[in-house]
């Protein structure tokens, strides 16, 4: 059997964990927080700090086959290169592209520069315009602007927190997604999903494969996909995230690093097991185009339940979830990913359903969250979109 170690217990170390455990894998853990809810999903769980306990974290990581870095603190990260040196255990991730994508300052720059289509800047865009940190991913830190007294306040924002800011132009359409995986000289980019909103702009569910696909914009994206981690020569996995306007895919940011959300959803529409096919590539195995044996539809959604109310919501409220356990067919779904006991007035889940089409997906989505709100009696049913998303 093969033994992954996976360094980081947030929700990326949860979406690890998950697929290793799906592929047959052993999964070991590691993270400095006794909380961090990826433990809970792992054979084997290790609290450390693998910045100052290299020796013992050499040691750890030695006994694994193959070692995933699912974390964004760039310390860890480098310090992880450096002790996984010591040993002859791969590790499977791309430094120098991290680098690049996890700054959109440098990422914009490097997409400019080869011609992948993305938002306007400001002030060329004119208002809405959306203002974000260069560093971090997703939708921390980041504020929708209409005027310049909501642009100051953004920039403020991000100010405070010391990091570079970029102002580009507010886009409304679909918000879609996909990943790339590359050996450094073979690229192959996936699956096309689509990403539901909450009213944080943080993505509350997402749809495999994109439902309302447009060929053309599809092609598109995983052609700027393929064309970036060529550009970068790409050794490892990276997520390109994008909105469609007027047919044509604007790219608003990259992040070379195992993503959340999407690899499962893809699992359960596709059979496709990227932490599977990272593995393989790093124990030598060639890169290939992966095959399906059909293609169905899933949703991946998280929910919070909280004293009667239940609330579609964000990866930042899902993250409150504690020792969360995998528990297939739950309220009728295919899997749910939770802490929830029969009872609990609190509880987190991310709720797995599919079917042969979206339309079959979508209805087995609504009985799973009519069963919750008729079981646990559940008063308020909150399902946030955000301002101006269509």
């Amino acid at each position: 059997m093969t033994t992954l170690g996976i360094v980081g217990g947030k929700l990326q170390g949860m979406e690890a964990a998950y697929l290793a455990k799906k592929a047959g894998m052993k999964v070991v853990v590691l993270d400095r927080n006794p909380s961090a809810p990826a433990l809970s999903m792992a054979d084997e769980s290790v609290i450390i700090d693998t910045t100052t306990e290299r020796k013992r974290t050499a040691m750890v990581l030695s006994e694994c086959d193959a070692v995933l870095p699912a974390n964004e603190d760039l310390d860890t990260l480098v310090g992880l290169v450096e002790t996984l040196s010591w040993t002859d255990v791969p590790l499977i991730f791309d430094i120098d592209a991290y680098l690049l994508s996890s700054s959109k300052v440098r990422s914009n720059q490097f997409m400019r520069r080869i011609g992948v289509p993305q938002p306007q800047p400001w002030p060329e865009c004119g208002f809405p315009i959306v203002v974000k940190p260069s560093g971090g991913s997703g939708s921390d830190g980041v504020t929708r602007a209409t005027d310049h007294q909501e642009m100051a306040a953004g920039v403020e924002k991000v100010r405070g927190r010391g990091d570079d800011v970029i102002i580009e132009e507010f886009l409304d359409g679909p918000s879609v997604s996909i990943e790339v995986i590359g050996d450094g000289s073979s690229f192959v980019p996936l699956v096309t999903t689509q990403i539901f909103l909450d009213d944080a702009y943080d993505c509350k569910m997402v749809g495999s494969p994109w439902e309302e696909s447009d060929d053309r914009a599809e092609s598109q994206l995983k052609e700027a996909a393929q064309t970036m981690a060529k550009a970068m020569g790409l050794r490892g996995i990276m997520d390109v995230e994008a909105i469609v306007v007027n047919g044509v895919p604007r790219v608003l940011e990259i992040d070379a690093r195992i993503p959340s959300q999407t690899p499962t959803a893809i699992l359960h529409s596709h059979g496709i097991n990227m932490v599977d096919m990272l593995v393989k590539m790093s124990l030598g195995g060639v890169l290939e185009r992966p095959r399906t044996a059909g293609i169905r539809a899933a949703f991946y959604e998280h929910v919070a339940v909280d004293n009667g109310t239940m609330r579609s919501c964000g990866e930042g409220r899902f993250s409150e979830v504690r020792s969360p356990r995998i528990v297939p067919g739950l309220f009728g779904s295919d899997e749910m990913i939770t802490d929830y006991e029969p009872g609990k007035n609190s509880w987190r889940a991310t709720v797995i359903t599919s079917g042969t089409d979206a339309k079959a997906a979508r209805e087995k989505r609504e009985r799973v969250l009519q069963k919750i709100i008729s079981t646990e009696h559940i008063n308020e049913y909150i399902d946030p979109e955000p301002v101006g998303y269509l």
